[in-house]
C-alpha cells in the first residue's frame, strides 16, 4: 500500500511545501520586490484590465518550454520536478499578494487559486511520470505515455478554459 501511495505523498508534499514557501517568501519580501517578481513571471495579476490571450498564454508557454528542455536534457532531467515546485512557490507568493489586496478576493477565489492548483499539480504529475526520481524508478517500470499525453492535453484545455473564464472574473 505505502509503495503505491508514496508518489502521491511525495508530489503532494512538493506542492504544499512550494505553496507554503511562497507564502513565507511573500511575508519576508518587500512589497516592491513582490510586484517585480509578479510582473516578471505573470503580469496578469497586476493588470486592472482583462488580459489578452497572449498575456495569458505566455507564462504557460514559457513553463512548458522549460519543462520540455529539462525533460529532454541528459543531466537536467532529474530537476524537472523543480519547475513544478517553483511554480508552486510563485503560486504562494502571488496568492499572498492577491489576498493582501482587499479588492482582489474574488479574483483569487474564483480564478487564481483553483487554476494554479491544477496547473501545479499537473506539472508535478507529468514531470514525475516523464522522469521518475531514481528512488521510484523500480515502481514505474512502464511509463504510460498515453497518460502523459492525456494530462498534457488536459493542461492545454485548462489554458483554454482559463482564457474563457478570465474576462468574466475580471468583471466581478
Amino acid at each position: 500500500m505505502l509503495t503505491r501511495s508514496f508518489p502521491l505523498f511525495f508530489l503532494l508534499g512538493l506542492l504544499v511545501l512550494g505553496y507554503l514557501g511562497g507564502l513565507w517568501l511573500y511575508s519576508k519580501m518587500p512589497y516592491e520586490q513582490v510586484e517585480r517578481v509578479i510582473h516578471w513571471l505573470d503580469p496578469r495579476l497586476l493588470s486592472e484590465y482583462v488580459p489578452n490571450g497572449f498575456d495569458s498564454i505566455l507564462p504557460q508557454l514559457v513553463t512548458i518550454l522549460l519543462f520540455l528542455l529539462f525533460a529532454t536534457h541528459l543531466i537536467l532531467k532529474y530537476m524537472i520536478l523543480l519547475i513544478g515546485t517553483m511554480r508552486a512557490v510563485f503560486w504562494g507568493i502571488s496568492s499572498g499578494y492577491l489576498i493582501a489586496q482587499d479588492t482582489q478576493f474574488w479574483t483569487y477565489a474564483l480564478w487564481w487559486f483553483p487554476f494554479q492548483l491544477i496547473y501545479c499539480s499537473l506539472l508535478l504529475l507529468i514531470g514525475f511520470l516523464l522522469v521518475p526520481p531514481p528512488s521510484t524508478q523500480l515502481l514505474i517500470k512502464n511509463r504510460s505515455f498515453k497518460l502523459i499525453g492525456f494530462l498534457s492535453l488536459f493542461y492545454i484545455v485548462l489554458i483554454g478554459l482559463e482564457l474563457f473564464v478570465l474576462p468574466y472574473i475580471h468583471g466581478l
